[in-house]
Parts: C-alpha cells; structure tokens; sequence
C-alpha cells in the first residue's frame, strides 16, 4: 500500500523563519507555484483517483487542491494533521525566542518538550499523527486508491518517527522542505518502509 505524506507550500512566515504552528497562513505567489509543480510531479505517480486528505490549515489545503483539482478529485480535511501548536511561539522570531525562552529553547533542541503555554507536546503531535495515517490509509487501501496527505514540516516528521518506531529524542529524520514529500509502503497496521523522503518535483526523477 503507497502512500505519499506532502508538505504545503511557502508561506511568508516561512519567509522570514517564523514558526506557523496553528497560525493559518496562506501560501505566497512562489508557495502556489511550488504547489502546481508539485502536482505535476506528482499526478503520474499516484494514479488517476487516489484518497487526498489535507490539514485543515489553509495552506496545506491550498497545496493538496493543485494536485486534487488536477485530477478531478476531492479534498478531505481532517483535524489530526494540523500543525503543531506553537503556543506563545507562534510569529515569533528566532532571536526573539532565544532572548525571552533561554531554557526552553535549550530543552526544544534537545528533543524536549518546553513547558509554554499552547505549546503542543511531541507525544501527543505522533498518536494523533499515526492515528489520521493509519486510518486514511486503511481507507485507501479498502478503495483500492493510492493515499496523498498534506500536512505540514514538523507535524509530519514526528508522526514518521512514530509509524517507523524511531525515538524522538534524534532527530533520525529532518523536517520535509516545502512541497517536498517522503514516499512509504505500508504492509499492515504498524509495518512501514520509508521508501524515499524529501522529494520534490525538481528531483524525483533522481529520488
């Protein structure tokens, strides 16, 4: 069973390296253009109907409609593959964290939870993660159809440390860059393969 996990496109914050988290941010003129090359990449290896499902932040739906509108397909939403809650941190600078939040940031790099509010913990970002995963997936696969998620950078690379069974405390695998996307065979419940991760539509063809 394949199944294709899709960051969105760039956003300002993205810009400017601010974390987004539940913020919703739309997509910049070059986020929308990463978008439709990403759906072209990714139009011949999904095939004509596969199962898209998107976060339901604006940005990863916008994403996840070149690639749906392309096909004729439609966009699910689903709650479970939101972006991390950032709390206090969202739209804040990075200078601006580590002059207000020395220890925190300190323990977040570290692969800890820092205790701020709003903050989303990794445990509770990988269940709800692996839950959406595993059960679009068990969709998909009942339909015969080819699952496509989009989602978001931090969200998605905990939940793949959770469906491979890394320990989040290595940062085993890094955050995908815009429109990239990692490529997974599932055989059962709990059995995955990374088959390829980070790719985008400028080099699949080398992936």
């Amino acid at each position: 069973m394949q199944v294709f996990l899709v960051r969105h496109g760039q956003t300002q914050w993205n810009v400017e390296g601010l974390l987004q988290g539940s913020s919703d941010i739309p997509l910049t003129d070059l986020g929308r253009r990463q978008a439709e090359s990403a759906a072209a990449a990714l139009v011949a290896r999904v095939g004509d109907d596969p199962l898209i499902v998107a976060s339901p932040l604006e940005r990863a739906r916008h994403t996840a409609h070149a690639l749906a509108d392309r096909l004729g397909v439609d966009v699910e939403v689903d709650e479970r593959l939101r972006e991390r809650a950032y709390g206090v941190w969202e739209g804040v600078t990075p200078e601006e964290r580590e002059r207000r939040w020395p220890e925190e940031v300190a323990l977040w790099h570290a692969h800890g939870d820092p205790m701020l509010p709003g903050f989303e913990e990794h445990d509770a970002v990988q269940s709800r993660m692996i839950a959406g995963v595993e059960d679009w997936t068990d969709r998909a696969e009942a339909e015969g159809r080819i699952l496509v998620a989009f989602a978001h950078g931090s969200c998605v690379r905990v939940g793949l440390h959770g469906l491979l069974d890394l320990p989040l405390t290595h940062r085993t695998l890094g955050n995908l860059g815009n429109t990239a996307w990692s490529q997974l065979t599932r055989r059962a419940r709990g059995d995955w393969t990374l088959d390829r991760h980070n790719v985008t539509a400028d080099t699949v063809a080398v992936a």
